[in-house]
Order: C-alpha cells, then structure tokens, then sequence
C-alpha cells in the first residue's frame, strides 16, 4: 500500500468532510454535526486559508490534517484518518507534516477520545491545559510539542 501524502485543496474538503462525518457516526458521545452542505461550505472555506495536508492511496483520500492561520499558525484544528486505516502510520505522517517547519504545534482533543489523547502523547505531545467546551460540554484537553533542542 502506497501512501501519498500531499497538500489539500479545496476540491479535496468533501472526501475529508466525509472521513469527519463518519467518525461522528462512529463515536457514540459525539454531538450530531451541522447538515452536510453547510459543513462542506466551511470546510472549503478553511481548505483555502489553513495549512492542509492530504493522505491519499490510489486516488482515494484516507486521512488529513490541517494546521490553522487565522487561530494561530501553529494549531492543528484537525487530524482524522479512515476507520480501517488507522494505526497504520499515516496520521503519523500527516501529523509530522504539521510539525515539520515548526518550533512548536498546539492541539487540542477531547478527554473521551482516548485513541487520539495516546495517538498524541506516543508523538511527544503533553497535556497543557483543560477545558470544558461550551457548545458540546466535553473536556477538550490541549496538548503541545516543542522541537527538541
């Protein structure tokens, strides 16, 4: 299985719309999402302003990452890969792109997801800070890394 890894564009936000929405069916603590087209109107929007990195098999995107401008450069507002492909590298990769040019990244996960908040701390991320998020009252937790010196 070859994996490409490469930068989004805005033609690619409805596939990782799609990868979102079924992690929300999936994730039985989750809040319902906004209607789809809506959701695929913003998207769009953040895949022409946000840093984004694609992974893709055989012409079929199975992950992605996004590192924001506007909440700061260096915040990952979002990293999710398919179901069946996960753990198999490629969230490493996606999110080792993020990292890659620098000094430190931020992201934020929810306490219940527990797969991610271990996802993050193999990566070398720590747990900076708590709290509860308004609209979905869930624990988000904040994690960062720093470039090793």
């Amino acid at each position: 299985m070859s994996v490409l890894i490469r930068t989004g564009k805005k033609s690619d936000a409805i596939a990782c719309v799609d990868i979102l929405r079924a992690w929300v069916d999936e994730t039985p603590w989750m809040a319902e999402l906004d209607d789809l087209e809506p959701m695929q109107a913003f998207w769009m929007d953040i895949f022409e302003t946000d840093l984004v990195w694609v992974a893709e098999i055989e012409g079929r995107i199975v992950g992605f990452c996004t590192r924001g401008v506007d909440d700061g450069p260096d915040n990952i507002g979002a990293l999710y890969v398919v179901a069946e492909l996960r753990s198999s590298g490629i969230g490493k990769r996606l999110l080792d792109m993020a990292k890659q040019d620098r000094d430190w990244i931020t992201v934020w996960a929810y306490e219940k997801n527990v797969r991610a908040l271990n996802f993050y701390k193999r990566e070398g991320l720590i747990e900076i800070s708590r709290e509860i998020e308004k609209s979905s009252n869930l624990m988000n937790i904040e994690h960062r890394w720093h470039r090793p010196t």
